[in-house]
């Protein structure tokens, strides 16, 4: 017990930026679940539905890709190299069937949503097929690829210090100790503190497919924005149901694209130009954290590695949030307000950790008492919290825009009461229209509201409600 209270310790230090690592392992497991439960509720809510099937799949990848480090909170150390045996297949077996799987699945969009460029793969038949056939070519192409040079990991050891001062050792985990892992030990040079680290193969190949995952992300959404587009102008503003994506599903996936650019720009740009133009690896994180007395540079380039770390489990954790809100925006009567209110709550908690993580590090290289920073950003962010959530609360109204006024949500849960057994008696009637005068909706926008609730409710405009002149 006492080891393992030790690694969390460890783990949770200063020197590891407070935890920050286990932290986005953490989300990374929760948005893991959230994903997969999203999978399961839209595919259960149509089983029969080909569109729900391969959104259900699609969902369920972008979950596994969220969740690259979500294993990695457990115990990782070679005294617990019995459990990883296990572990690190579960890590990356599913996370690169995942990648390979959500290429194919960005490409098949225009199948299900109709795109007047590529119109003739708008068909049934192809949708009937390729919401498994892209999983299953998936997982095929992996299954080959996997055992081949440059996409297997061939080969895994340990680095370990144990006590600050002292030269790394080097245990064989699988596979041989590489020139690469002998490398990264003469580069630690003498430790600056206890740890035990894995070295893993990093192959070329295996980064490569991940690296495609943003481009092919970006045709995605290329393709979605032209199915959206479509849809305003034919229909002319009129709600479609089940065939073309609402704009919510689009700044969702926009969302995504996005912290999926930043990332490939941070991976393939930033960091190797800080790294002496070499590919920086999760290995070399190992060496600018506990190499001898790491330089500022070092601490710096370590902190931007781990804060690339959480945009891909944020990125699709925002998708989840958008899909949310135009599953339900019909259905849950101040869902825009609420998600809004989740949003700018989760922002401004993170970027209030992030600033004090970075400003305690800045800190603890100036003047070498780094919690003098966290105290003073900390108190920064409480006094000027009313600024920095309006300028939040700005951003999410145009993410999340608000569909009905707070006069327009409580006459729609009025209205929605009273017609609930599709009996509106002539009191009943008299109340809505009296609610109506006193919340100032007109006849055109009251039409609108009820319309609108009748469609998610499946009532469609032909519809009788028995008007019940008895009372």
């Amino acid at each position: 017990m006492s080891e393992i209270i030790d690694y969390y310790i460890s783990a949770f230090s200063a020197q590891s930026l407070y935890g920050f690592y286990h932290v986005v392992a953490l989300f990374s497991m929760v948005v893991l679940v959230w994903m997969i439960g999203l999978s399961y509720l839209v595919f259960k809510a149509n089983t029969n539905s080909v569109e729900n099937r391969f959104m259900s799949i699609l969902l369920f990848c972008e979950g596994i890709k969220a969740s690259y480090l979500a294993l990695d909170f457990f115990l990782f150390s070679s005294q617990w190299e019995g459990l990883w045996n296990i572990l690190y297949p579960l890590k990356m077996e599913p996370f690169m069937f995942a990648q390979i799987t959500s290429i194919f699945l960005y490409l098949s969009f225009p199948v299900y949503y109709r795109v007047n460029l590529l119109k003739f793969l708008h068909n049934d038949t192809l949708k009937k097929h390729v919401w498994y056939l892209a999983p299953s070519f998936g997982a095929l192409i992996w299954i080959f690829l996997r055992t081949e040079e440059g996409f297997a990991f061939e080969n895994a050891s340990w680095i370990i210090c144990t006590e600050a001062g002292s030269e790394p050792i080097i245990k064989n985990w699988w596979g041989s100790i590489t020139e690469r892992v002998n490398q990264y030990a003469v580069d630690i040079g003498t430790c600056s503190r206890p740890f035990d680290k894995a070295v893993v193969d990093e192959p070329s190949g295996s980064w490569g497919i991940i690296l495609l995952g943003p481009i092919f992300s970006l045709a995605g959404l290329l393709f979605l924005r032209a199915s959206m587009k479509q849809n305003q102008r034919e229909e002319e503003g009129k709600v479609i149901y089940g065939t073309l994506p609402s704009r919510s599903l689009y700044i969702g996936f926009l969302g995504k694209v996005i912290g999926q650019l930043v990332f490939f720009i941070i991976v393939l740009a930033i960091l190797p130009t800080l790294n002496g133009g070499i590919f920086f690896e999760f290995a070399d994180s190992i060496r600018v954290q506990y190499g001898a007395n790491p330089t500022t540079f070092e601490r710096a380039l370590y902190f931007i590695w781990n804060f690339s770390l959480i945009i891909t489990p944020a990125a699709i954790g925002f998708e989840a949030l958008m899909f949310v809100h135009a599953s339900l925006k019909d259905t849950v009567f101040g869902i825009d307000s609420n998600l809004r209110k989740t949003f700018t709550n989760t922002m401004f908690t993170g970027i209030g950790a992030i600033s004090v993580v970075f400003v305690s590090e800045a800190m603890e290289n100036v003047v070498g008492y780094g919690m003098l920073g966290g105290v003073v950003i900390g108190a920064t962010i409480i006094f000027a919290r009313r600024p920095i959530i309006a300028i939040i609360d700005g951003i999410s109204s145009r993410l999340i825009p608000e569909e009905y006024s707070v006069g327009e949500l409580k006459y729609l849960e009025a209205y929605a009461e009273t017609i609930q057994d599709l009996v509106l008696t002539e009191r009943e009637k008299s109340l809505l229209a009296n609610l109506a005068i006193a919340y100032e909706i007109d006849k055109d926008r009251l039409a609108m509201i009820e319309k609108k609730y009748r469609d998610s409710m499946f009532l469609d405009s032909e519809t009788i409600i028995q008007i019940d002149e008895s009372e």
